[in-house]
């Protein structure tokens, strides 16, 4: 898991890892999205899924921001979800949008 250091000014990889976590999240949370025929195109989605999108963590002061993708695919359904926390305490996209303003 890749970890990004935050003092007063954010470098081009962080910044782009936080605004594909927000990108992502618009894209596949509450859509609807057909999976694929075989259990090897299931497979195949996954896989890169988390190649495109690695978690990460990020060190702004005292706090520790921890970003983890899900993402599975079953006959029926596709699943993903984004969890955020800070110093391991559950929080929404709103962190992440914070530091794009």
């Amino acid at each position: 898991m890749k970890t990004y250091n935050i003092t007063k000014r954010m470098s081009k990889e962080a910044h782009k890892a936080i605004e594909n976590a927000v990108v992502v999240n618009e894209k596949y949370s509450h859509s609807i999205f057909h999976p694929g025929i075989t259990a090897g195109t299931r497979w195949g989605n996954e896989k890169r899924f988390f190649e495109k999108n690695p978690d990460f963590r990020i060190k702004n002061g005292k706090d520790l921001i921890k970003v983890r993708f899900t993402y599975s695919e079953s006959c029926k359904n596709v699943c993903f979800s984004l969890k955020v926390s800070v110093n391991d305490e559950k929080k929404d996209i709103r962190i992440l949008k914070n530091f794009l303003k």
